[in-house]
């Protein structure tokens, strides 16, 4: 590979990476190589897609291998929020059908192993760390070094920076994270026990300290998690199972659903929740996109349809920019702060519907929360090289 030349190199391999990847093949004769660091499973607060995913999917070209696959069937979701009653919403009308609880490695997997059909040089297990900017445009990209063996390079024209939060490519260019919120939440997954079952619909359950979610996973499981932030959940560790099941008791509905799992050996982690978004999206010949982008409040339940939603505008930037458009990603910068000052603004009136412990310190903070961006899309500084 030392020395191969592609148009994009796409760093990350998650639904957002691929599914450009995907797009830019799809659309546009370039070379394009994407990089996964990751050879194995992560850890995902129950990913689901909505039924209309069957249309991105069909865009992307890849609805006939997701729909062999069997993920499990997601027949809505139902909440506890802003008042002591359920409210549900039943996808079983949707004209679109219903939606899917993801195996996300196996989904990732599907995408990784499509994009390898429509032409894209998926390289897994390649961490890409070290760059330089080349003379007239462009990144040498130094690839990892095994043993005493040379240090190998590709040339690309064009970087999309798709590592999610991380964003180390645009990170490594000058862009800095805004955080709107800090959230984090205390996740894990339990079995079922034999002979018992839960409902296919997600849950999610104000409480004191912030929100419950819990929904059925393929393969017998049930994921769950407490999402709060450093004051609401503090002293509360990943490694105090017992802590957390005494928070547990004051979620009605979540500790029922949960009587059906088995607790025994349960392994808890501490995940990140942080509602950011980048300062600068793109570069002279990079652009940021899902996670390194932006990154939703999770009780939008958007993360992997918001990933796959953006593949395709983003991949249209960069043909276009390819072509010589100069303004193309100047404008999809603005589309992707807009749409994320959308969503600042409708996860402020969820926030607000919530008053049951308005002096509770989780739920004040989120009164709180600042609801715009305090920079707006602007003339970039020019590209700066650097090792990552």
């Amino acid at each position: 590979m030392d020395g191969t030349r592609y148009d994009v190199a796409v760093l990350g391999g998650g639904p957002a990476g691929a599914g450009l990847a995907l797009a830019l093949r799809r659309h546009a004769d370039l070379r394009v190589a994407l990089f996964e660091r990751s050879t194995s499973e992560r850890f995902h607060l129950g990913e689901t897609l909505p039924p209309d995913s069957r249309r991105l999917l069909a865009q992307l070209g890849v609805w006939d291998a997701f729909a062999r696959q069997g993920h499990l069937r997601s027949t809505g979701s139902c909440s506890r929020w802003g008042t002591s009653s359920l409210a549900y919403n039943d996808l079983l009308r949707s004209p679109w059908g219903t939606g899917w609880h993801l195996d996300r490695a196996r989904f990732d997997r599907m995408l990784a192993d499509e994009a390898l059909r429509h032409g894209v040089d998926v390289h897994s297990g390649t961490a890409i760390t070290r760059w330089q900017p080349l003379e007239g445009g462009g990144h040498r990209l130094f690839l990892p070094v095994e043993g005493d063996a040379p240090r190998g390079f590709v040339d690309v024209r064009f970087v999309v920076d798709a590592t999610g939060r991380s964003a180390v490519f645009a990170a490594s260019q000058g862009a800095r994270r805004h955080t709107v919120d800090r959230t984090h939440g205390v996740c894990g997954t339990l079995p079922l026990h034999p002979g018992r079952g839960v409902d296919a619909l997600s849950l999610v359950e104000a409480c004191e300290d912030g929100w419950w979610y819990s929904a059925r996973m393929p393969g017998d499981q049930v994921v769950f998690g407490l999402m709060g932030d450093r004051d609401s959940l503090h002293g509360l560790s990943p490694r105090d199972p017992e802590a957390w099941r005494a928070r547990m008791e004051r979620a009605k509905e979540t500790r029922q659903r949960l009587e059906a799992c088995d607790f025994r050996g349960v392994s808890l982690r501490a995940v990140s929740a942080n509602v950011a978004c980048l300062d600068r999206l793109h570069g002279e010949d990079w652009l940021a996109v899902g996670d390194a982008a932006c990154t939703l409040d999770p009780l939008s339940s958007q993360g992997t349809s918001q990933a796959l939603r953006s593949a395709p505008p983003a991949a249209e930037a960069v043909i276009r920019f390819l072509q010589g458009d100069t303004a193309a990603l100047r404008l999809h910068e603005v589309r992707v702060r807009h749409q994320f000052q959308e969503h600042l603004r409708i996860r402020e009136g969820y926030y607000r519907l919530e008053r049951r412990w308005s002096a509770a310190p989780y739920w004040r903070n989120r009164q709180q929360s600042p609801t715009s961006l305090p920079f707006a899309a602007a003339p970039n500084p020019p590209s700066v090289g650097k090792n990552a």
